[in-house]
């Protein structure tokens, strides 16, 4: 069992401080405004070394997607056993526990773009498991199941949902629940009746 070098140890301190700072403006909902090298000193590394890990704003915002999936909410793109619905309430019980973060990463320009890479690849989960599912919808159907699907497992559809009918969290997460189970439910009938005929 070899040791972890020092300077890897301290490189990944370094941009895990890096990413926290980015983390804490997204929060603070100032993100798009906030300079590298504010994020530097926040994070107390040099500009440089910031750079070193970051040499783009661009590549700061596809790391931080992938750290405010993985560290702050802890959230796979994939489906798991559970199914859609599961994977649905794992993610919005995170969510419930950083609310402002939440509502930034659909309200700023840089949060939207730290959510794109999951979104992608969150959408491809939702469509192999349809068609696991459903194996029997014809590929237009599955598609537009799929894509309803994956709007409604949506942090934009859990936010909006509150925001445009008043409903708590938790009733939001119920709705969106049910809707899920309908739709799925449906084209699981629907599939086993063409594969039936």
């Amino acid at each position: 069992m070899s040791a972890t070098p020092l300077q890897d140890r301290r490189a990944a301190l370094a941009r895990e401080a890096i990413l926290d700072a980015l983390v804490a403006h997204l929060e603070a909902g100032d993100i798009d405004t906030v300079g590298m090298e504010d994020l530097a000193r926040e994070a107390g590394v040099s500009r440089r070394t910031l750079y070193r890990y970051f040499p783009t704003r661009g590549d700061l915002i596809a790391a931080a997607g992938d750290w405010v999936r993985g560290h702050v909410f802890n959230i796979e793109p994939g489906i798991g056993d559970g199914g859609i619905a599961a994977s649905f309430r794992a993610g919005t019980e995170r969510m419930r526990g950083r609310p402002k973060l939440a509502r930034a990463l659909l309200a700023t320009e840089s949060g939207r773009a730290v959510r794109g890479s999951f979104r992608s690849a969150r959408a491809d989960a939702i469509r192999r498991d349809v068609r696991a599912k459903a194996p029997g919808l014809p590929r237009r159907d599955a598609e537009r199941a799929a894509a309803i699907l994956t709007c409604l497992c949506s942090l934009n559809a859990f936010v909006s949902l509150q925001e445009e009918s008043g409903l708590s969290p938790e009733q939001a997460e119920e709705a969106i629940l049910w809707a899920l189970d309908v739709i799925q439910a449906e084209a699981q009938r629907d599939s086993r009746k063409r594969t039936t005929r």
